[in-house]
């Protein structure tokens, strides 16, 4: 499977929530089938910043570019697909493996034949029957990412890659992530500890602000708005 990956370049982004900033004058440059990984502990922002790399957070300083140019957040949200981003892009632990594959079909419109080469690419293979929360940690992060990537859009978003992964659960998700970039695929991910695979490594700093969801209540995009990045 060959993507078209896309470049995201920042340039001194910083972003604001009600207690003060969140992340502050971020530069950062990433290229099509490249692993970006931003790293900090809890608190630094590292999920606002993949929110807002993905269209899907206000920036209030510098600027976002896609492909080189400066783009809507509408069109960045559509480009650039969230495996696992908090809030709201997660999968529903209630639901069964064969449930969330249907969702990801009607949603994003890809055949049965797009899922079945996704869940290979990524080395997952688990009862459809099963439900998402029996799954082990790794498989059900990593059900997630092929879902994210069947249909092979230009670019994904995986939050907290390592949390709760024994090591060897860890490994086997930096190493999918790996082969999804090989295809083309832009791969941005947050952790607190990197993993070797990484391409591009966003270092943030140690709990500026500590929101306890990351996020803080900052003003996200909806799904439909069309606003700037800015």
């Amino acid at each position: 499977m060959d993507v078209e990956g896309v470049s995201i370049v920042a340039r001194g982004i910083t972003a604001t929530g009600p207690e003060g900033i969140v992340f502050e004058n971020v530069d950062a440059r990433v290229y099509p089938g490249e692993l970006a990984v931003v790293l900090g502990e809890g608190g630094t922002g590292r999920t606002s910043l993949l929110l807002a790399l993905s269209g899907r957070l206000r920036i209030v300083a510098g600027r976002i570019e896609i492909d080189e140019a400066p783009r809507r957040a509408g069109l960045v949200r559509r480009v650039v697909v969230p495996a696992r981003l908090s809030p709201g892009f997660e999968l529903d632990g209630r639901l069964r493996v064969r449930e969330a594959i249907r969702e990801r079909r009607l949603t994003a419109r890809v055949s049965a034949p797009d899922v079945d080469r996704a869940l290979a690419l990524v080395g997952v293979d688990v009862d459809r029957a099963a439900l998402i929360d029996e799954l082990y940690p790794d498989d059900r992060l990593l059900l997630a990412i092929a879902l994210a990537t069947a249909g092979g859009p230009p670019g994904i978003v995986v939050d907290d890659v390592t949390a709760g992964l024994l090591p060897s659960g860890r490994n086997r998700v930096w190493s999918a992530l790996r082969v999804v970039a090989d295809t083309g695929t832009t791969v941005l991910a947050s952790a607190t500890e990197p993993g070797s695979e990484a391409d591009v490594l966003i270092r943030l700093p140690y709990n500026v602000v500590d929101f306890g969801d990351d996020t803080g209540g900052l003003p996200l995009f909806s799904s439909t708005a069309g606003e700037d990045l800015r």
